[in-house]
C-alpha cells in the first residue's frame, strides 16, 4: 500500500470518527451497517432457506452480539441493517460467539453455502436523518403492523446537496403544516457508497395501502407540494423507486 493511500484512508477513518461522535451526540442521526447480497434469482428460495439457517443457529445458541433487520427489495436485493453507535463497532466480528458454540468449521461450512447464491455483495454505512424525516408519533424502523417499503432514492451531486437538504426541509414544512398522515424516513449514504444518494422510506400494509395514502396526502397538500417536488429535482441527477418487504423471518434480535 502506498504511502498516500495509507494518508487518505486515515483522513478518511479521523473524518468519519469525528462524524460519529458528534451525531450520535446530538442524536439528530442513527448509523446503520448495512451489508447487501445481490441474489441470482434462481438461486432465491435456496438463499432464504440458508438465510433462516443462520438465525436458526443463532437462536439455538442465544446469541448476544448479533443482532440484524432483513429487507427484500423486489430486485432480489437483500439488506441486512444493523445500528451501530461508533466507527470502531466494524471492528467487531459478531459471529465469534457463535463459531465458538456451534464449532469454527461448522459456522464456515454454513457461510460458505451463500457463496452460489450472489456474485455481488458489500457492506456499507447509512444514517437515518431524523431531522429530515417525518414521523410525528416517533421515529422508528419497525413500524407495527407495516412490513411493506417503498423506497425513493435521490441521488445528489456535492454541488446540489445543500439545495437538496433545503427542499426537503420545505417539504417536511408542508407535512407538518397539513399535519399529514403519511409518514416518511430519510436516509444518506455514507462510508463505502461511492456517490451521494437520500433514500426516502415509506411504510405500510401493502403496495396498495400506500398508494391510497399517497394519493389521499397529495390531495390533502398538492398546491404546496408539487411546486416543492419541481424544486428538489433540480437537484437531483437521478432518481430510484424500489420496493420490499420487511423480512421478520429472516431477521434475528436476540432475547435478553
Amino acid at each position: 500500500m502506498s504511502k498516500k493511500l495509507k494518508n487518505t484512508l486515515l483522513i478518511a477513518v479521523l473524518i468519519f470518527s469525528s462524524f460519529f461522535t458528534h451525531a450520535q451526540e446530538e442524536k439528530s442521526y442513527q448509523a446503520y451497517w448495512i451489508h447487501e447480497d445481490r441474489v441470482k434469482p434462481a438461486m432465491v428460495q435456496e438463499y432464504e432457506q440458508i438465510a433462516k439457517d443462520l438465525v436458526a443457529a443463532c437462536t439455538e445458541h442465544n446469541i448476544q452480539d448479533a443482532t440484524w433487520l432483513t429487507v427484500a427489495q423486489d430486485d432480489n436485493t437483500y439488506l441486512y441493517v444493523t445500528p451501530i453507535e461508533k466507527f470502531a463497532d466494524l471492528d467487531v466480528n459478531t459471529f465469534s460467539t457463535l463459531a465458538e458454540k456451534m464449532g469454527k468449521d461448522k459456522m464456515s461450512a454454513l457461510f460458505e453455502r451463500f457463496n452460489p447464491c450472489y456474485d455481488e455483495h458489500g457492506d456499507y454505512i447509512v444514517y437515518l436523518n431524523k431531522e429530515l424525516s417525518y414521523m410525528p408519533g416517533g421515529i422508528s424502523q419497525t413500524t407495527e403492523g407495516k412490513p411493506y417499503r417503498t423506497f425513493y432514492y435521490n441521488y445528489v451531486t456535492p454541488s446540489n446537496n445543500k439545495n437538496f437538504i433545503a427542499a426537503i426541509k420545505k417539504i417536511k414544512e408542508v407535512f407538518t403544516k397539513k399535519n399529514s398522515k403519511l409518514d416518511y424516513r430519510v436516509y444518506k449514504t455514507g462510508f463505502g457508497v461511492m456517490g451521494t444518494y437520500y433514500m426516502v422510506v415509506i411504510s405500510g400494509v401493502n403496495a396498495e395501502e400506500i398508494a391510497k395514502a399517497g394519493n389521499e396526502n397529495w390531495e390533502l397538500m398538492k398546491d404546496d407540494f408539487k411546486p416543492l417536488l419541481t424544486e428538489m429535482s433540480k437537484y437531483t441527477w437521478k432518481n430510484d423507486e424500489k420496493t420490499g418487504w420487511m423480512r421478520g423471518d429472516l431477521s434475528y434480535v436476540p432475547k435478553k
